[in-house]
Formats: structure tokens, C-alpha cells, sequence
């Protein structure tokens, strides 16, 4: 079977992924460097990490960059990764993230490592890391800093994503531990956990200082005790207890074994169908095969039937986006406003560059955290309300063949066709919209509209207090029609999204249905075989039968003759 195929393909190539975020400048790069024991991602004063970076094991090293564009650049070295850092001359916002594959003994055991863009602020981070990465990661490291402890953007986040993601798959590491007086250490470590557990609710094991310089120094001299000193090591073991023990790889194993059960339930089904098969009457089995052919040549009309009915769903699973959609807009278009009409001072240029494309932003994000599993949940529902729909119309043409034949009275529900159950790929969830899809229909040229207004020929750097009463209804009208543009171009991209998921779920449920139907036409046929043999080997014995009656019939009369 596929399904069981699929499920071998994903159990080999699963594998537990390590996420470092953390703001820029905190050492994110060279902390990676020193979990790889080797001088791979740029780091120093300079360079500051501009890509999503995804480091997998493989002897031969190479590099890989995925464009959004869907096309892929390949590198037979990692030196390119110099080309990619936020001082670099390139376009970050075309790239979705870069491969490498590293020969590095913590890769061995399927180990994938991510590194994250540095950002000045936290709520700035890319669609993909907060949306697609994180809440797939098995371990999320959250690498602070010691010298400016838990800033306001990072109890943001913490709040507003780690929290959200389980909190119980973080560790929470301070970098520049070298930085700081050996008496103060201690102290210092403890006010950070204080208000580590004050933000996130929950008592911290531990917070772990670190010197991510010491240790890819420590790793690359191969000095252990500035390893020691450095504080990796225990770093390094948490990581690993993590892996092997944290809630991400508890939801793994669940979710391979429904699957696998699901799985079973389908062949169960099969075998309890063959079952009752080979109870039947050769009528009832050609009945049954009579309406299997009937439903394949009725094909052209079912699939129109299941269109027509994907094209009403699509069409009310749109309404309530686009309402839910249309009074979103009306809130961020009051929102916008209230805050032009209460700025004061003479940097409008900030306010529209910078403070209400951020606000846009967040409120877009929170939109889509609020409602996309929301959109999912729909979208299952559909398929399994498919797929039971098929189910349901191949028992009623079975039905009626049962009606025209008063001999066809015994046939109980084909379990191969139990309509409760739904096909394979939606209970093992195998499904369309996979987490975090909808956050990346915003990626960064969706909010060049709104960044555009900083081109308006009224805004400059600095702009009297008369000039601002003057402009800001003008800026008003120019933002509405803006934010206008956006959520009217969001419900266009949104529309194509669900378009290609009702037809994924028609062709998944088609497909799904057809083999079933296969399997069972098989099965029919199988016992239909042994009908037909067994009828030919009774004849045979009649034959032979009636050979031997006339042998002693001819016998008989011999004697009767002979007296």
C-alpha cells in the first residue's frame, strides 16, 4: 500500500531539528559554529546572519539557496555563505532559506540545525522562522545576552511565540558570560531567571551562560578546558535530554503511530470484506461487480457532482474569510487612523516608515494566528465530508442493485467502504495546509504598498506642527486606500489558497476512492474465480458421474442379458 510506503519514507527521514533565535548580535552564528565544531556561518563584528540557514549532515558539503521565485540555486562549497550576510549587496527578502549540508558528528543522527536572521527587534522576524520553522523545532534555543538582559522586544516574543509553541521545548541560554566579572556571574544568571519565570509563567532548570566565543575556540583547538570553561558541555546535554525526551518527539511518535494505526484499520477493513465475499452467491458477487463497473462509467457525472459540491463549499468557506476579513480591515483602517490623529512631533517620516508598517504587520500576523487553524479545521472537515459523500454514493448504487434482486438479501455494509471512517490520508492527516501555510502568503512584497507611502511628496524627515495638521488627513485617506489594497490583495491570495485545497481534496479522495474501488473489484473477482472453478470442477464430477452410471448401466444390462 502507498499510505504504508509514505509512512516508512517519513519515519526514515525524520529528523529532530534544533532552532536557535534570538536578536542580532548575540552570537547566534557562533554559538552554531560551536555546536558543529566547525568555522562554518560568518560571525565576528561585522557580519550579521540575513538568511534562514538549514544545516543538514552529508560527507559531501555543499550549499543550496531557495529562492521564493521556487528555483534553486546549488554551490559545491559553503564559503558562499559570505555573500548572504545583512552588510552584503543582495535582496534577503527573495530568499525563503539556504541549505548546507555539513559532515559534523552532531548531524550524524539526523540532527538538523537552524539559523535564524539576526533582527534588531524580535517582532520583525520573518513570516517563515515564526510561522513555518518554529512551531515544527523540536528544540527552540533562545540565545540572550548577559550584558543587556531580557529586553522588552524579546519578552514580546517570548510571550507572543515561544509560550504559544510550548514553552517546555525552549532553552533558554545568555551569551558573553566572558564578558562579565566571575563575582557578578552568578547574580546576574539568577535576576535573568527571575524574570524568565516571571515572563513565561513556569520555573526554569536552569538558565545556561555561555561564551560562544570560547567555545568554537574551545572546539576548533581542541581545548577542553576552555570547552569546559565555556559552558557548552551542559549546553550540549540539554540539548540532547531535550531531543530525546521533550513533548515535540512525544507528538512524533503519536502521530506516526495513529497513522500506523489507521493504517491497519484500512487492511483490517479489506480483510473483513474478503470475508464476507467469500460467503456469497456467485449472483451477489456479480451484482456487486456489475455496480463497481456501473460506477465507473458513471465516473464523468460523479466528478462533476463532487465539483459542483467543492465549488459551493469553496464558495462559503470564502464568505466567512472575506467577512471575517472585511471587519478585520475596518478595525486596522480605525486603528491606523486614531494613531495619525494623536502623533505629535516633526518625525512623520518614522511614523510612516516605520511605526505603522510594524503595526500593519502585527495586526495582520495576529489575524492569521487567530484564524488559520480555524481555515484548517475547515478544510479537513471537508474531506472527510467528501470522502464519506463517495462512500455513501457507492453503497446507495449497491443498494439498488440489492432492491432488483430478491436473492440479494443478505449483503450487510462492505467494511472497505465504511463511510464512518473516512479514507486513509485524512485520518492518518495527511493532509493540505500544512502549519503556518497562510502566514507565508505575507511575505515582504505584500507590504510594499504601505511602505510605499514614505514616497509620498509631503513626507520628509522632519515637518512642521502647522504641516502636520495640514497633511494628516491626506495621510488618512492615502493609508485607508493602502490598507484597503492589502486586505482586499489578501483575500485575493487567500481565495487561490482554499481554490487549490478544494482541488487537492477532490483529486486525494477521487484517487483514495478508485483504489479502494480497485481493491475491492479484486476481491470480487477473486471469488468470482473460485465460483467459476468450482462449478467447472462439479461439472467435471458430474461428467465423470454420469460416465460411471452408464458404465454400470452397461454393466447391468450385460448381466441381465447373460442371466
Amino acid at each position: 500500500m502507498k499510505v504504508l510506503t509514505d509512512l516508512i519514507e517519513d519515519l526514515d527521514e525524520d529528523s529532530y531539528t534544533i532552532m536557535v533565535v534570538g536578536e542580532f548580535k548575540h552570537g547566534k552564528s557562533t554559538f552554531v559554529n560551536a555546536l558543529l565544531g566547525r568555522d562554518i556561518m560568518p560571525r565576528g563584528v561585522t557580519p550579521t546572519t540575513a538568511t534562514i540557514n538549514v544545516i543538514e549532515y552529508g560527507k559531501e558539503e555543499k550549499a543550496s539557496v531557495h529562492k521564493r521565485n521556487q528555483t534553486i540555486e546549488e554551490f559545491d562549497t559553503l564559503d558562499i555563505l559570505k555573500n548572504y550576510t545583512a552588510d552584503d549587496d543582495f535582496d534577503s527578502d527573495e530568499i525563503r532559506h539556504i541549505k548546507l549540508t555539513v559532515d559534523s558528528t552532531l548531524l550524524k543522527n539526523k540532527v538538523v540545525l537552524i539559523d535564524t536572521p539576526g533582527v534588531n527587534d524580535l517582532s520583525e522576524q520573518r513570516s517563515e522562522v515564526t510561522h513555518q520553522f518554529l512551531p515544527r523545532a523540536d528544540v527552540v534555543l533562545f540565545m540572550g545576552s548577559l550584558t543587556s538582559p531580557i529586553k522588552a522586544s524579546e519578552e514580546k516574543f517570548i510571550r507572543e511565540r515561544l509560550i504559544k509553541n510550548g514553552i517546555d521545548r525552549v532553552i533558554f541560554a545568555a551569551n558573553f558570560m566572558d564578558s562579565i566579572d566571575e563575582e557578578e556571574l552568578d547574580e546576574l544568571t539568577e535576576f535573568v531567571e527571575r524574570r524568565l519565570e516571571t515572563i513565561t509563567g513556569v520555573h526554569l532548570n536552569s538558565l545556561y551562560p555561555l561564551s560562544a566565543l570560547e567555545a568554537v575556540e574551545g572546539k576548533l583547538e581542541n581545548d577542553a578546558e576552555l570547552l569546559r570553561y565555556s559552558g557548552l558541555p551542559e549546553l550540549e546535554e540539554e540539548i540532547l535530554r531535550r531531543i530525546e525526551s521533550g513533548s515535540r518527539g512525544e507528538e512524533k511518535i503519536k502521530n506516526f503511530t495513529e497513522r500506523l494505526v489507521n493504517i491497519c484499520e484500512v487492511i483490517e477493513d479489506e480483510i473483513k470484506t474478503a470475508s464476507i465475499a467469500s460467503s456469497q452467491t456467485i449472483t451477489e458477487l456479480e451484482l456487486q461487480f456489475a455496480a463497481i463497473q456501473k460506477w465507473f462509467g458513471d465516473l464523468a457525472a460523479q466528478e462533476t457532482d463532487l465539483q459542483n459540491y467543492l465549488y459551493d463549499r469553496e464558495a462559503e468557506i470564502n464568505f466567512m474569510v472575506s467577512k471575517s476579513l472585511s471587519h478585520f480591515g475596518e478595525r486596522l483602517n480605525d486603528d491606523i487612523e486614531t494613531r495619525i490623529h494623536t502623533f505629535q512631533g516633526a518625525a512623520i517620516k518614522n511614523l510612516v516608515e516605520n511605526q505603522l508598517p510594524m503595526v500593519i504587520k502585527s495586526q495582520f500576523t495576529t489575524w492569521i494566528d487567530q484564524y488559520e487553524d480555524k481555515i484548517h479545521q475547515l478544510l479537513i472537515k471537508l474531506e472527510k465530508e467528501v470522502s464519506q459523500g463517495l462512500t455513501r454514493s457507492f453503497n446507495q448504487s449497491i443498494q439498488l442493485q440489492k432492491n432488483q434482486r430478491a436473492s440479494f438479501n443478505h449483503l450487510s455494509t462492505i467494511p472497505i467502504f465504511d463511510a464512518k471512517s473516512g479514507n486513509a490520508h485524512v485520518k492518518a492527516g495527511v493532509i493540505l495546509g500544512s502549519v503556518g501555510s497562510v502566514a507565508l502568503l505575507l511575505g515582504a512584497p505584500f507590504f510594499l504598498p504601505i511602505v510605499g507611502m514614505a514616497g509620498l511628496p509631503y513626507i520628509s524627515e522632519k515637518i512642521a506642527e502647522k504641516q502636520l495638521a495640514a497633511v494628516k488627513p491626506e495621510l488618512i485617506m492615502t493609508a485607508r486606500q493602502k490598507v484597503n489594497e492589502m486586505v482586499k490583495d489578501f483575500d485575493r491570495q487567500l481565495s487561490e489558497y482554499i481554490k487549490e485545497a478544494t482541488n487537492d481534496i477532490r483529486d486525494r479522495s477521487l484517487e483514495e476512492f478508485k483504489r479502494l474501488l480497485y481493491s475491492y473489484e479484486t476481491i470480487l473477482n477473486d471469488e468470482m474465480d473460485k465460483h467459476h472453478n468450482e462449478t467447472a470442477d462439479i461439472k467435471k464430477r458430474e461428467s465423470k458421474l454420469e460416465e460411471l452410471k452408464n458404465i454400470v448401466t452397461s454393466y447391468r444390462s450385460g448381466v441381465e442379458i447373460y442371466g
